[in-house]
């Protein structure tokens, strides 16, 4: 991702799909949008920028080595080694790759936004109805990503959300509500409140609500309305809004739509193929010009003979019986040999695999080794945070019951169980969406939501791992750690005088 001036003029030609290679440059007054086909133009980039935001190193794999259940492996090129050694600065590769994708899929939604209000559509010939619902359409779900981008940088950048610090200066996220690139400094906005960045985000839902007419359905390529229910109940449980968290998530999982696994071929099936109906928002992939960021290949030898970059700890192993599913589809056995010698069968993490049903369909390009189509959001999740509602607001059974439900469908002849508090139903949620949401972007976000310190796991075989001590495998970092959060890219704070960096960096 280039190093962008975040609110100096952005990527967003109307054709281009790819954000590494649109010009940030300001759109000519020629480009506005008139017709039918230039709002969807636009909304093919709008997509293409969405799913170049999920997965891969910058916005899942860095969080995830930051915390608790991978090690580094002796012979590893060093990729995310920062995060890996809590030794990141605001110069680091995945700052500038988060803040500026977020940044300029505002930029484009705004766009849009602005540009649907300005269109003339009184010609009855060019904006048929059906035109006129559909451009609507496009405007609802450029209201969606923008809120989805703010959101999702309010994670990154951004403390816990507490209510009784969120309106502190500087507390949250700055961003535009409008398109209008400039290269005097002065009129970049500086960081809003926590406070005000969830009330946009909020505000941007209820936008979309207005304007999105596509129906839920199991994976789903567009935004739905199911979608933003999903979408409302994440935003919700940041807020330690639970009673909302708790009543969106369950709305979803009571329409029946999204159904979960019921064995380890369909698990399987999910992430392998992109199968099953477990996804509300399945981003589509259909050539090699719309590949994804690989996610997988840190985690598995890349050629015959290497070694993975990380491998998972022991503790996180264990958190799986043995008659766990997702310890045959998330996990395979690897044995490895490395360059000083050490050599074990040890479990590789596997969830996103070589040569997926991707793979195979792209005529076996290297590029789409790894990948599966990005999963925006996916019913389990939303019994996790059923779950967690429940429990936060102590209604036991209720958490009981999505927490049995979802556990039941992973783990064979699953009995149950009876949690007699809250502190005791909590305990399994949190390890519950360790192993569920495992490298699906949560981790760090989690244990900064439940105050929790990093404690790096056991390892399965000590000399497998690099340099074994206290900044590496043995790693412990308090829950009040600055680093928790992570710094505004360097080049973004120069470039705004406006911004204020975060405490620490």
């Amino acid at each position: 991702m280039k190093k962008i001036l975040f609110l100096a003029a952005l990527a967003l030609s109307v054709v281009s799909c790819d954000m590494d290679k649109t010009p940030y440059d300001a759109i000519p007054d020629t480009e506005a949008l008139t017709t039918p086909t230039d709002f969807a133009n636009m909304r093919t980039g709008l997509y293409s920028g969405l799913r170049s935001s999920i997965g891969g190193d910058a916005f899942y794999n860095s969080p995830e080595i930051q915390c608790d259940g991978f090690h580094a492996v002796v012979g590893y090129s060093n990729n995310m080694g920062d995060m890996y050694r809590w030794d990141f600065t605001s110069n680091s590769d995945a700052m500038g790759s988060v803040y500026g994708n977020y940044q300029a899929l505002i930029s484009r939604a705004n766009f849009i936004i602005g540009g649907y209000d300005k269109c003339d559509m009184s010609n009855e010939m060019l904006f048929t109805p059906t035109d006129k619902a559909e451009v609507a359409n496009v405007k609802g779900e450029a209201f969606f990503i923008r809120a989805y981008s703010i959101f999702m940088l309010s994670q990154y950048f951004c403390a816990d959300y507490n209510a009784t610090t969120a309106t502190a200066e500087n507390s949250g996220v700055s961003y535009r509500l409008d398109y209008a690139p400039s290269s005097s400094s002065s009129t970049y906005p500086g960081r809003k409140t926590l406070e005000e960045t969830f009330t946009q985000v909020k505000n941007d839902l209820d936008s979309a609500a207005l304007y999105i007419t596509t129906e839920g359905m199991p994976s789903n390529i567009y935004v739905s309305k199911d979608a933003i229910t999903a979408l409302r109940a994440r935003v919700a449980l940041a807020m330690d809004d639970y009673a909302n968290a708790a009543a969106y998530a369950a709305s979803l999982i009571e329409t029946g739509t999204y159904t979960l696994a019921a064995d380890i071929d369909e698990l399987a099936d999910l992430w392998y193929n992109d199968g099953g109906n477990e996804t509300i928002l399945q981003l589509a992939i259909a050539s090699a010009d719309e590949l994804a960021a690989a996610t997988g290949t840190v985690y598995q030898p890349y050629q015959e003979g290497s070694v993975p970059d990380y491998l998972p700890t022991q503790t996180l192993v264990d958190l799986y019986s043995d008659v766990d599913y997702r310890k045959y589809v998330y996990f395979n056995e690897l044995t490895l040999t490395t360059v000083n010698g050490a050599s074990g069968t040890v479990l590789g993490f596997n969830k996103y695999p070589d040569q997926t049903r991707l793979w195979n369909e792209l005529n076996k390009q290297e590029a789409a080794r790894f990948v599966i189509e990005p999963k925006v959001f996916r019913i389990a999740e939303m019994y996790l945070i059923a779950a967690e509602g429940y429990a936060q607001a102590n209604e036991i059974a209720k958490a009981s019951e999505y927490l049995n439900a979802l556990e039941a469908s992973r783990i064979h002849q699953y009995p149950g169980q009876a949690f007699q508090s809250k502190e005791s139903v909590m305990a399994e949620i949190q390890n519950e969406r360790q192993r569920e949401l495992i490298a699906e972007g949560h981790r760090l976000f989690d244990l900064k939501r439940w105050n929790l310190a990093v404690k790096r796991g056991e390892p399965q075989q000590a000399d497998l791992c690099l340099l074994p001590g206290a900044t590496t495998t043995a790693l412990v970092k308090d829950a009040n750690d600055n680093k928790f959060v992570w710094p505004i890219p360097r080049h973004e704070v120069d470039a705004n005088p406006q911004i204020v960096q975060n405490p620490g960096y």
